[in-house]
């Protein structure tokens, strides 16, 4: 689950032809070419799949230990063999890996948030790519990225309450997972272009010109 999470993106997609998101490894297109659009690849419900079943296992080693240790001395003491030293954490994805993100939302979420980065914004209404963020948080909340770009559309409103908002979520998304689902920017990328947001959003404060953006990084 970690290696989805970190490696894939959408050239994997195309390679085994992931149209429908389901991850089966079903097409063989060996020809495509690398990297790929750069679009966020379509993984996350995979995960969620196999996030629920290892929860399933962690519950069942649970009741076999919390059982054996009312039976010992009956059946014997079998822990030294089972490595039972290695705890079995449940990530905070997924809300702890208690939901499964539906297919057709994964790839209805992954569409709206390209059509809203990848938009013409002198041509392009804002409050049109306004709704197409707020959809696919609404499609798929568990990715920090599209509540980071709602973020910064917030602040270029200065609708200040609900960008902190965006930004706080989105970057605890992104603290929990550990790596980028939008793969354009590293990881560390996002974290401080979320953070700077958050940082002004406090603020109430938020540039109006190129080169104060260009200067969000800059240490104070």
């Amino acid at each position: 689950m970690a290696d989805f999470s970190d490696q894939l993106f959408d050239w994997q997609d195309r390679l085994f032809d992931n149209a429908n998101g389901r991850l089966e490894y079903r097409g063989n297109t060996w020809t495509s070419l690398w990297p790929g659009t750069g679009k966020p690849g379509l993984w996350t419900t995979s995960i969620s799949r196999m996030g629920v079943l290892y929860s399933l296992i962690v519950r069942e080693e649970e009741i076999y230990i919390a059982h054996r240790a009312h039976t010992t001395g009956k059946e014997g003491d079998d822990s030294a063999t089972r490595d039972e030293d290695i705890a079995l954490v449940i990530p905070p994805v997924f809300d702890g890996f208690t939901k499964v993100l539906d297919a057709d939302d994964q790839k209805a979420a992954r569409d709206l948030y390209w059509e809203a980065v990848c938009s013409d914004e002198e041509a392009t209404d804002r409050s049109k790519v306004e709704e197409l963020l707020r959809q696919s948080v609404a499609k798929n909340p568990f990715v920090g990225e599209p509540r980071l770009g709602l973020a910064q559309m917030c602040l270029n409103a200065e609708m200040y309450e609900e960008a902190q908002e965006q930004a706080e979520e989105g970057l605890k998304l992104l603290l929990e997972w550990g790596s980028s689902w939008d793969k354009r920017m590293p990881w560390e990328g996002w974290v401080s272009w979320g953070r700077a947001m958050l940082t002004k959003a406090k603020e109430k404060d938020w540039p109006h010109t190129s080169f104060g953006i260009l200067s969000l990084g800059l240490v104070k």
